[in-house]
This record gives C-alpha cells, sequence and structure tokens, in this order.
C-alpha cells in the first residue's frame, strides 16, 4: 500500500533529465538573450539568422484527458513554455517529454487523483506533436478527519472548542478530497477560533496521510488557539477635532466594552457605526494579536473630516423639470458642539430650505433634534407654502430607526379659481413617533429584503379654530427574487394613511394627503391625485391607499446581466376624505433602469388609465 502526503504530492526526475530540463532552460534564455543583442547591435538595418527568425512553434502540445481536468493540464505543464523554442532539438524533446507524467502527477495530486494513467507519444511530423494521455482514474475522498485543539494557558478545558470545529468542519469524511478544499478547511477553522476570542489562534500542525491504492485520504489538524482575549480601553490615534468622549460612547454603544470577549464582528460593528457618524473619512479598530490578551487595547486610528462640507447638485425629473441643490454640514457648531444639517432645494414645482440640528449621541444612544423647514409647492389647482418648527429626539441602528418630534405647522392654500376671499393660514401643533425598520441585502442596489415605517401623531389645530386630531401613516415595500437569477425580482409597494378629525377641523395641508408621480402612482403628474373639488381642481385629502408591483428582470447579454434591467408595473392610488370616496386610479407600463454609483437610473413609460394619457418618468436612486 503506497502512502503519501497529499500537500506534498512528489514529482521526482531522474538526474539526466534534471541535468537536460537545466540545459533547455539555458539555452532558451541564450537564445532570447542573443534576440536582444542583435536588435540592439544592428537594428532593422540588419538580417537576423534564419532560425531566430523562423516563429514557427518547436512542437504542438496536445493534452488528451477528461473535460474536468483538460483545461488545467493543457494551461499550467512545464513543457507548454518550451513550445517557442527555435533551436530544441530532438533529444532535448525527449527529456521534457520523460518528465510530464511526474508533472501530471503533481498537478493531479491537488485535485485528489493520487494514481493517474499518464503516457505521451512524440509524432513525427513538422513540427513534432506531443500527445499527453491522461486518465485520471477515480478522485479520492476523506477516509477520516482528526482534530486536535491544544490547551491554552487560561482556558482549563477546549473541548468545547474542539467539539466546534468538528461540527461546522467543511471537509469530513466521504467527501471528495482536493488539496484547495482541505486548504479551504484549515482555513475556515482557524477563522472560527481567531473571529471569536482567540485572535492569536495558528495552526500547529497538518497533514494529509494519501492511501493511493484505497484512493482515500486521512487528515490530521492541530491547533493551538494561544490565549483567550477580551477588550481592554480604546488607544485613540488621529484624534484632534472631535471628542474622544464621542468615539468612546459610540464603540460602547455598539456592544465594545472592556472586558468583554474578544469578538471582530464586535470590532467590525463598532468600526461600522463609527464611519457613520459621519465625524471621520476613515476609520480602523483592531487588536494586536502578539500583545498582552486580558483587557487587549482596542486601537482606533480615524481620519478626521473636516468641521464643513458643501455639496452643490444639478439634477431633473419629469415630474419637476430642472432641480438645484445645496446642501451643507457643520458638524460641530461654535459652542453646543451640535451638527447642523442644511439644505435649499430649488425645482420648478417645488422650492425647499431645512435645517437640522442634532446633538452628540448621549449613553443610551439616543440625540436631540431641533429644525425648522419651509417649503412652497404648486400643485395642479393651487400652490402651498408649509413651514414647519420641530423638536425631538432619535435613535439610529443599522436596521432601525425610531424618533419622537413634537412640531409645530403651518400652512397656507392659494387657489388658482381666482376666489376673491384672501386664505387664511391654517397653525397646528402635534406630537409624532416614527418607526422604521429595514431588511434589505445590498444597497444602493438591493435584490432581496423588506422595509416597513409606521408614523403615528395626534395634536390640535391653533388657528383659525382649536380641534383635536389624529394621523397614521404606514408603508411597506418588499423584494422577492424569483428562483433563477435571470428571472429577476418581484417588487411590492404598500401604503395608506390617515387623519382622524371632525369634518370642520382645519388641518394643515402638510399633515394631509397627496399621491401621483415618480415614486408613487406613474402615469400621472406629481401629486395629482387628491380630493376633487368643484372648480375642477385637486386638493389634499384625509385618507391614502396606494400599491404598486413591479416585476424587475435583469437584461441579459450572453451569459450576463451588466447594469441593466427592463420593468414592467402596475400602479395604483386614491386620496378622498371619506372611505366610501376612495376611487383608485391605475397606471399601468413598462420601464428600464441602468445601474449608477448613486443607485438605479430608472425610466418609465406610464398609461394612467384615468387620465387615458401617456406619461414619461425618469428619477435616480433607490428610496423607502
Amino acid at each position: 500500500m503506497r502512502r503519501q502526503r497529499a500537500s506534498r504530492c512528489p514529482g521526482s526526475v531522474g538526474l539526466a533529465t534534471s541535468i537536460g530540463l537545466l540545459v533547455t532552460r539555458l539555452r532558451l534564455w541564450c537564445g532570447l538573450a542573443c534576440r536582444i543583442a542583435l536588435a540592439i547591435a544592428g537594428g532593422l538595418l540588419l538580417p537576423v539568422h534564419p532560425a531566430l527568425a523562423d516563429d514557427a512553434p518547436a512542437f504542438v502540445l496536445q493534452v488528451d484527458a477528461p473535460d474536468d481536468v483538460r483545461p488545467m493540464l493543457t494551461r499550467h505543464l512545464d513543457i507548454r513554455r518550451f513550445a517557442t523554442l527555435s533551436d530544441l532539438d530532438s533529444i532535448e524533446l525527449r527529456r521534457l517529454a520523460a518528465a510530464v507524467p511526474a508533472n501530471v502527477r503533481s498537478l493531479l495530486g491537488a485535485l485528489g487523483y493520487f494514481s493517474p494513467d499518464v503516457h505521451t507519444h512524440i509524432g513525427d511530423q513538422q513540427p513534432p506533436t506531443v500527445t499527453v494521455t491522461v486518465k485520471p482514474g477515480e478522485p479520492s475522498t476523506v477516509r477520516s478527519v482528526a482534530i486536535t485543539v491544544r490547551q491554552p494557558t487560561d482556558a482549563p478545558n477546549t473541548a468545547d472548542l474542539q467539539t466546534a470545529l468538528q461540527t461546522s468542519w467543511s471537509l469530513p469524511a466521504g467527501q471528495r478530497f482536493s488539496q484547495s478544499a482541505w486548504d479551504d478547511a484549515k482555513a475556515q477553522a482557524l477563522q472560527q477560533l481567531t473571529h471569536n476570542q482567540f485572535p492569536a489562534a495558528t495552526i500547529a500542525g497538518s497533514l494529509a496521510d494519501v492511501d493511493s491504492d484505497a484512493r482515500s485520504v486521512a487528515l490530521y489538524l492541530e491547533i493551538d488557539p494561544g490565549p483567550a482575549f477580551t477588550f481592554g480601553d480604546l488607544a485613540i490615534e488621529g484624534l484632534s477635532r472631535y471628542e474622544a468622549t464621542w468615539v468612546q460612547r459610540t464603540v460602547r454603544l455598539a456592544g465594545l466594552a472592556p472586558g468583554q470577549p474578544y469578538s471582530l464582528a464586535t470590532l467590525q460593528a463598532a468600526q461600522q457605526q463609527l464611519a457613520q457618524s459621519g465625524y471621520f473619512d476613515s476609520v480602523f479598530l483592531y487588536v494586536e494579536p502578539t500583545g498582552p490578551s486580558h483587557r487587549a487595547p482596542v486601537v482606533v486610528k480615524v481620519r478626521e473630516a473636516r468641521r464643513g462640507k458643501l455639496v452643490l447638485g444639478v439634477g431633473g425629473s419629469t415630474d419637476n423639470g430642472a432641480r438645484l441643490s445645496m446642501e451643507h454640514t457643520a458638524h460641530r457648531l461654535p459652542g453646543i458642539d451640535w451638527r447642523a444639517l442644511t439644505r435649499l432645494k430649488l425645482e420648478r414645482d417645488a422650492r425647499s430650505a431645512q435645517t437640522e440640528l442634532a446633538s452628540p449621541l448621549d449613553d443610551s444612544g439616543w440625540r436631540w433634534l431641533a429644525g425648522a423647514k419651509t417649503e412652497f409647492l404648486t400643485d395642479t389647482s393651487s400652490s402651498t407654502r408649509n413651514r414647519q418648527y420641530s423638536l425631538g429626539r432619535a435613535k439610529d441602528t443599522e436596521r432601525l430607526s425610531r424618533r419622537f418630534t413634537l412640531q409645530v405647522d403651518q400652512s397656507l392654500t392659494r387657489p388658482f379659481d381666482g376666489a376673491s376671499t384672501p386664505p387664511e393660514p391654517v397653525r397646528a401643533i402635534s406630537l409624532h413617533h416614527a418607526w422604521h425598520r429595514r431588511s434589505y441585502d445590498q444597497l444602493p442596489y438591493p435584490t432581496e429584503g423588506h422595509g416597513l415605517t409606521v408614523e403615528v401623531g395626534a395634536g390640535s389645530t391653533l388657528q383659525p379654530t382649536r380641534a383635536p386630531y389624529a394621523r397614521g401613516r404606514v408603508r411597506w415595500q418588499a423584494l422577492q427574487p424569483l428562483p433563477s437569477r435571470q428571472s429577476g425580482r418581484v417588487a411590492y409597494r404598500l401604503e395608506g394613511g390617515a387623519v382622524w378629525a371632525a369634518p370642520s377641523t382645519p388641518v394643515p395641508d402638510a399633515q394631509l394627503f397627496l399621491t401621483g408621480g415618480d415614486q408613487t402612482v406613474r402615469g400621472y403628474k406629481l401629486r395629482s391625485i387628491g380630493v376633487p373639488t368643484a372648480s375642477g381642481g385637486t386638493t389634499a385629502g384625509k385618507l391614502l391607499a396606494a400599491g404598486s408591483i413591479e416585476w424587475q428582470r435583469p437584461w441579459a447579454s450572453g451569459t450576463a446581466s451588466g447594469n441593466w434591467e427592463t420593468t414592467l408595473f402596475l400602479d395604483g392610488g386614491a386620496v378622498a376624505d371619506r372611505a366610501s370616496q376612495l376611487k383608485p386610479h391605475w397606471g399601468i407600463g413598462a420601464g428600464v433602469r441602468y445601474l449608477t454609483p448613486v443607485g438605479p437610473l430608472q425610466a418609465d413609460l406610464a398609461w394612467g388609465v384615468t387620465t387615458r394619457k401617456l406619461r414619461l418618468h425618469v428619477s435616480v436612486g433607490f428610496e423607502f
């Protein structure tokens, strides 16, 4: 019975063959050197020796082997490197051919074939054809796996570690052996320890014992886990503009606290939270595995963002025409250390300006918010000026956002019907809670997942009369992939809203509902679906119901889908003051998507069933 180590598949060649290969390589190098010397010495004016100018190959290599191994052999056989040596004689060619079987066995051993049948034949034609015939035989399988974990100095029992490694082992008995699978299994076992509590773990020894006759492999792995690490204090580097307490608080809220067992996932979560805080351009957290294990210092390397940032933008949409925007961020206002975010947006039918102030996170992860916003909107039958002042608290995590807000709203709507009585502004004060959960696989190009937003609020009007009211809104969106990637996915969206108030209560328009446009009901103008007025216009209503179903399919080109997608969709929406008056407006159409760095570029052509008109909608970005 023959045994060998899979990681050291020998390919011994006779001494004469080895010397011959060395001589052949020296002649190859000398030939190349002669070519270079002749080109430098004589340039294009000097004739080149016919033997050197001949581009015909020294031989043609042909590999006769099964499809699963032929490409690898054709690409990696050593002999193929000498096919361009023009002065290769027959003796040297036979030496090269004699080394092929050992070379093939070495290559196939990495794939688990340890008893291949290999033959070479040199044809008589010119140039000669070297045919390599390979029958790899049956692949070897794993006969047994033995995993041993050395006893760490600070952990009296390694049975649990050993059991966990054996349970998750990726190359069990009975599975086909290959060198790559063996390497991957060892790496995965080591990562299981280095990512959790044992960052200094190493592989102390490994062996793949091959029984060529039985076509089986016995695997042995020994791991030295090293000491168990716990997190210590932060060692912050690169901090000058912002407070160290902000970094310490953010890291602790991510779950990284002194005395906690080491976890790479916890380090990555803390790093992501710091990066998303906006105070830093780059963040890197790590624990030095060669340092002390008990309360190991956590190194935090940061590159701070500037105190202020200004972003200017241009764009456009079919709903609102050209768009100019400006966004300024001040990360640390003098005196109060709050962040200020100011936005200005100018569009054809919508102009807005708003400022939001946000405090640093407190010990529980919440922050104070204060904001002011004014906007001027033009709809099909009226213009509306809204003002809003708010004060609240917010907490954001990777998948969940919560916000409590006390806000004062004022709306002034002027109809275009030429009414002689000047309108009176409507004011209200209300308390709101917004809850938003998202679970998408990736952004800005999600292919699977869902998001849910729930908003509830209650308040009282202040002008022209005082009366209570309540408001609620729910929005759900989901992406469901179809069985095959080329079939694409189906996107669903449902939205509903309601304002509960007496019929005579003057609720501000900003608290009511309108729909229609690129992101709601395609086939209709922006905010054109509402409550019909006697003059033929539309006003905001107290009830909203909307939904959409869309088939998104990759635009296949050969075997690759690329960045293009096609869509078919059906949208619907209705706005009214009473449930019995809800009349759906349907839009049906098709479109294309192109995946840009800032999100999908959408171009949709939709037919408005109610208006009996086609409408083009163009927008960029994924919104929820």
